[in-house]
């Protein structure tokens, strides 16, 4: 699931992105979420940011993680955990995958620590919210790539690697087992001022097989496409 960014947004606008957002004060409230989440045998030290995740897919495409029939309209824009009540939806964030940890280089004014999980989900009908998104849609990897590398869809860098990640299994179950077995790293860019322009780059322990961003990647985080 992607979805395209406004061009009206401040940070990456027109960018295709993964779903996702800022964890809320709310989402830290386990005793507020522990009636909804499903398999709920153990605090998670991680659970404000698979329900900010939950959350935020939810707000941006109407997709809902849960006990529930994947083509039953939801009703947008309403209160997060009122939904849940109104819907009696159990979350099952204990099978959200942890896939990755970006945090944005120590230089720039404007930073994000962005944890990425991957889940499996059926038939769901996606609705882009009209705001920060104005397109959902379900792709495969390997097709998105192909449309950045004819320069047909903007992408940032670390959604490009992420993406390349993920086109290295041709299941959602293959993705989720690959994702078990390899330890998340986390990821700090490294950014330098060079004559001629600047080289963002990362270590090559994550294992994505490239280390340095892109012209294109770098317009698109900018906003100077």
């Amino acid at each position: 699931m992607m979805i395209e960014r406004a061009k009206t947004m401040r940070f990456a606008p027109g960018a295709l992105v993964f779903p996702g957002g800022k964890v809320d004060e709310p989402d830290f409230d386990s005793w507020r979420w522990h009636r909804f989440i499903k398999h709920n045998r153990r605090t998670m030290r991680d659970a404000a940011f698979r329900i900010a995740a939950v959350r935020e897919l939810y707000e941006e495409t109407n997709v809902l993680l849960g006990d529930r029939r994947g083509d039953a309209v939801l009703p947008r824009g309403m209160r997060f955990e009122k939904l849940l009540q109104k819907e009696q939806v159990k979350l099952d964030i204990t099978n959200m995958q942890p896939f990755a940890h970006w945090v944005t280089p120590e230089t720039m004014p404007r930073r994000f620590d962005t944890y990425f999980f991957l889940a499996a989900d059926d038939d769901h009908l996606e609705q882009h919210d009209g705001e920060e998104a104005v397109s959902a849609h379900w792709l495969k990897p390997r097709e998105v790539l192909a449309d950045w590398k004819a320069d047909r869809v903007p992408l940032m860098f670390p959604t490009r690697l992420n993406l390349m990640k993920l086109a290295r299994s041709s299941t959602v179950e293959a993705a989720l087992q690959a994702a078990k077995q390899e330890p998340v790293v986390r990821i700090l860019p490294k950014l330098e001022m060079k004559q001629g322009g600047v080289d963002l780059t990362i270590q090559k322990t994550p294992g994505y097989g490239v280390t340095k961003a892109t012209l294109k990647e770098l317009s698109v985080e900018s906003g100077k496409t």
